[in-house]
């Protein structure tokens, strides 16, 4: 084992400005676009602003400027991205779509509403746009794809064929977007997705804000603009407190906040999807990690208390499926890593985000690992994700070798991190905040519906 860490983070972000998409684009969708800019502009006005932190504040945690000066620009050019990536250590990262530099074509909860057809242009515009950018990073990215909106589910799996090809290791649960007019994932409709992901090796992905409908963007940032008038002095709670109340305001999500990502866990597992295919994974991103041994023992109870057709506990399903990369990993998670699995954890810099870890990385892991041996460190650090999504750990070993944090560097037993620059870790993305309690009455409740729905539909 070399001194260097090997950083591999699973949830990284990647979009181009629209403009950039045109050549990847069907050209009768070119005036689409056109009038798609405007809404860029407005995107970029109002909500790309809080990434870029205040003068006073930016002194203190980043004082090198990564914020401040291409701090979004990695998002889209390949030599920012790989610089500061250099400068934080970090070896090779897993992206998703979805940055603060500009929404996405017409899809995902940061649009305003856009039929299905632009939504299905758009995400295979994206895709071969997403496939030159991880090309052009010398195997130091790699994607994770957009299931569009599924509603041709052989042209979805005609497109995971091209997405295996071309340099993506994973891609995104079919309902990203609330769309009434798909059936519940445990509905035999998926099973030649399913089956495809597994023959091809893409994992299934689960990111934050999953299943919650275009525009709730646009009304979550008019809700806190109201609220709190300058949207760049927001703290982490107060966001999650806000986030919560507009999505569970929301006619059009059948998810609520707390458990909607989550939930698409035990609906694989209820549906068979991980009876049919063993070597199908699930990789949940940016939701937390605090919440699964609760949640896993609240399933297994559940499971002897009722009749389905799972062959296995949940518990025994996650084991063998799934795997869990908290963005911005919290002290309460690092402490709980055995009981979550050391083996299941994967580390997060949410890149670009102004939750994330960057600029401060490196400090970041000193701080959430004093004291954690080195060989579990490690395991959560990189070696996890490089195993789960089958990365080129060779290859990464010999970037981390030339970038990569060294053991003495960052895995300490008692880090030297100043209280001052560990402060803002916690209002930009509740460090120390205590682990998320569970609501079982909730989660029961969510399950004997889905459990409903299967006997419903005689399965």
């Amino acid at each position: 084992m070399g001194n260097q860490v090997i950083v591999v983070s699973g949830d990284g972000h990647a979009a181009a400005h629209l403009e950039t998409y045109r050549p990847y684009l069907e050209s009768k969708y070119h005036a689409d676009l056109d009038a798609l800019l405007g809404e860029e502009l407005e995107y970029n006005e109002r909500i790309a602003g809080p990434a870029h932190p205040k003068p006073e504040a930016a002194a203190v945690f980043d004082d090198r400027g990564a914020m401040a000066d291409g701090g979004e620009a990695g998002s889209y050019d390949i030599a920012v991205r790989l610089r500061q990536m250099d400068e934080e250590g970090c070896a090779g990262e897993i992206v998703h779509s979805g940055t603060q530099a500009a929404p996405p074509l017409w899809y995902g909860v940061a649009n305003r509403k856009h039929p299905a057809e632009l939504h299905w242009a758009g995400v295979r515009a994206y895709h071969r746009w997403l496939a030159d950018f991880m090309a052009a990073s010398g195997g130091r990215l790699v994607g994770v794809a957009e299931p569009g909106p599924c509603h041709d589910i052989a042209a979805s799996v005609k497109e995971l064929e091209w997405l295996a090809a071309n340099g993506f290791v994973s891609v995104g649960v079919p309902g990203i977007v609330a769309d009434s007019a798909l059936p519940p994932l445990h509905d035999p409709y998926y099973e030649p997705y399913w089956a495809a992901c597994a023959d091809l090796g893409l994992v299934l992905s689960v990111h934050a804000g999953w299943g919650q409908p275009q525009g709730m963007v646009y009304a979550f940032f008019d809700l806190m603009a109201k609220s709190l008038g300058n949207i760049r002095e927001m703290d982490q709670r107060q966001i999650q407190t806000m986030l919560r109340q507009q999505l569970d305001s929301s006619e059009e999500s059948p998810f609520r906040l707390e458990i909607g990502p989550r939930q698409v866990m035990w609906q694989l597992m209820l549906g068979g999807a991980f009876d049919h295919h063993r070597t199908l994974k699930l990789a949940l991103t940016e939701i937390r990690a605090d919440w699964v041994p609760t949640m896993l023992s609240t399933l297994d109870q559940l499971a002897t208390q009722t009749k389905s057709s799972m062959s296995m506990t949940p518990s025994e399903y996650f084991e063998r499926h799934c795997a869990v990369s908290p963005s911005s990993i919290h002290l309460a998670e690092v402490a709980m890593r055995n009981e979550i699995g050391v083996h299941k954890l994967m580390f997060g810099m949410d890149y670009p985000h102004h939750e994330g870890t960057r600029p401060n990385t490196k400090a970041w892991i000193q701080v959430a690992f004093a004291g954690v041996p080195e060989a579990e460190a490690r395991m959560i650090l990189g070696e996890n994700a490089i195993e789960f999504y089958r990365l080129d750990g060779a290859h990464l070993s010999e970037v981390s070798d030339r970038i990569g944090p060294s053991a003495s560097e960052v895995l300490v037993q008692t880090h030297t991190v100043a209280s001052s620059l560990v402060e803002p870790f916690d209002k930009r993305a509740g460090f120390s905040r205590a682990a998320e309690p569970v609501d079982a009455n909730e989660v029961g409740q969510a399950f004997q519906r889905d459990l409903a729905g299967l006997v419903v539909a005689g399965r």
